[in-house]
C-alpha cells in the first residue's frame, strides 16, 4: 500500500522546510530561551532583595551598637557612683552634715550629700534615739548623685547609712542623738 500525498500535504511540507531553512540562516537574530543564564529582570530583583536585606542588617547592627554604648555609659556611671560612695564612707573626718562635689575625667559629675538621719516617727524612734544616746553614736544619711557627661539631671543616685561616733563637743552640748 502506497501512501498518497495530497497537494495540501505537499504544500505544508514545503513551507515547513523553507521555515527551517530561514531559521538556520538567521539564527543570530532569533531570541533563544535557554537555561544557561539569568535575565536582566531576574538579576535586578535579586540585587534589590539583597540590598534591602543588607540595609535591614546594617540598621539592626547600628541600633545594637547604640544600645551597647548606652549600657556602657550607664555601667560607667554606676561604677563611678560606687567609688565615690566608698571614698565618702571611708572618710572618717565627716562627722556632721555636709556636701561636696567633683567630676571625673570623662565629664561625669558627682555630688555627695551627708545629713543626719531622722528615723520615721514611731514608738521605735524613741527607743532607737535612747540607744544612740547611750552608745554615743549617730546615723548619717549619705546620698551620692551622678550626672552624666551629656546630662543636666541626676542619672544615678545611691543612698546608705553610716554609724559615726558623736564628737566630744556635741556630747557635752547635748547635741548627740
Amino acid at each position: 500500500m502506497k501512501l498518497r500525498i495530497t497537494n495540501y500535504e505537499l504544500r505544508i511540507r514545503k513551507l515547513t522546510s523553507r521555515l527551517r531553512f530561514h531559521q538556520r540562516r538567521h539564527s543570530s537574530f532569533v531570541i533563544r530561551h535557554s537555561s544557561k543564564g539569568f535575565t536582566l529582570l531576574e538579576v535586578l530583583v535579586a540585587l534589590t532583595v539583597l540590598a534591602i536585606g543588607a540595609a535591614l542588617t546594617l540598621s539592626l547592627i547600628s541600633s545594637c551598637l547604640s544600645n551597647i554604648r548606652k549600657v556602657q555609659l550607664r555601667t560607667r556611671i554606676i561604677e563611678h557612683a560606687e567609688s565615690v560612695m566608698e571614698l565618702a564612707l571611708l572618710d572618717d573626718s565627716i562627722q556632721r552634715p555636709t556636701s561636696f562635689t567633683g567630676d571625673f575625667e570623662d565629664g561625669t559629675r558627682w555630688v555627695v550629700h551627708v545629713q543626719d538621719y531622722e528615723p520615721p516617727s514611731t514608738q521605735v524612734q524613741t527607743s532607737a534615739m535612747q540607744q544612740q544616746a547611750k552608745l554615743q553614736v549617730k546615723l548619717l544619711y549619705y546620698t551620692a548623685e551622678m550626672i552624666g557627661p551629656d546630662s543636666r539631671t541626676t542619672d544615678y543616685r545611691l543612698h546608705t547609712l553610716k554609724v559615726v561616733k558623736v564628737p566630744a563637743n556635741e556630747q557635752s552640748m547635748g547635741l548627740g542623738r
